[in-house]
């Protein structure tokens, strides 16, 4: 058998470590790439042509495609009182003065959903309204007057942090559910998040049906 002498082995461990190098390069390149392509769309359908949905968003028209494996969720008003502790959910809130936060709209994520964009920060759809996105686990749930108003106190924790958002009594609170394609109807309100492809359209991974929530 052929021994390699000392230098010979420095140096295919060196040509094998570049190689190495190299694919790990190319893998996170290729996944910046994939994340590049991945996108979230709000907007109302305006057409249906078999898999194809036209959705018009605030930037215009964007075609929409289905495919077997798009997830697609439908949301249905909840008690007020069916908030607990334990629930993953989406508050759309604004910073009030004494450091606290006042809910416009909560929704529930159907536990599949649990962890989704877990964290707090500017709503991306109003950036210059100071409403703020805070997807979190309830921690607490308190009964409480809100501004004179019957509601309740929910501790709210992500990683990272904690807030306090109250939550009034005539707050919207939706729950989301797995739905089928019957929830995707002319007219109905949408948020999408899918990758877009070289044409411009985008295949949907999920699609959440916003319908409108009256207020009790």
């Amino acid at each position: 058998m052929k021994r390699l002498c000392p230098g010979n082995v420095v140096a295919a461990f060196r040509i094998g470590l570049v190689v190495a190098l190299a694919f790990i390069a190319g893998s996170a390149q290729a996944q910046t790439g994939s994340a590049e392509n991945r996108v979230s769309l709000n907007g109302k359908i305006s057409s249906i042509t078999g898999s194809d949905l036209t959705v018009q968003s605030d930037s215009g028209p964007v075609v929409v495609k289905l495919a077997g494996e798009t997830v697609i969720r439908g949301e249905v008003p909840v008690k007020f009182s069916d908030i607990t502790s334990g629930m993953y959910v989406g508050a759309t809130a604004t910073k009030q003065p004494d450091g606290t936060f006042r809910a416009s709209r909560l929704h529930i994520f159907s536990e599949d959903q649990r962890g989704t964009g877990e964290g707090h920060r500017p709503l991306s759809s109003e950036p210059q309204s100071g409403a703020t996105m805070t997807n979190a686990n309830v921690e607490t749930v308190e009964d409480v007057a809100v501004q004179n108003v019957k509601g309740r106190m929910l501790t709210l924790k992500y990683k990272g942090g904690e807030i306090k958002v109250a939550v009034p009594a005539d707050t919207p609170v939706v729950k989301r559910i797995v739905g089928d394609r019957k929830l995707l109807t002319t007219g109905s309100t949408v948020s999408i998040t899918g990758r877009r492809g070289d044409d411009g359209a985008i295949a949907a991974s999920q699609i959440t049906v916003r319908a409108p929530v009256a207020k009790p």
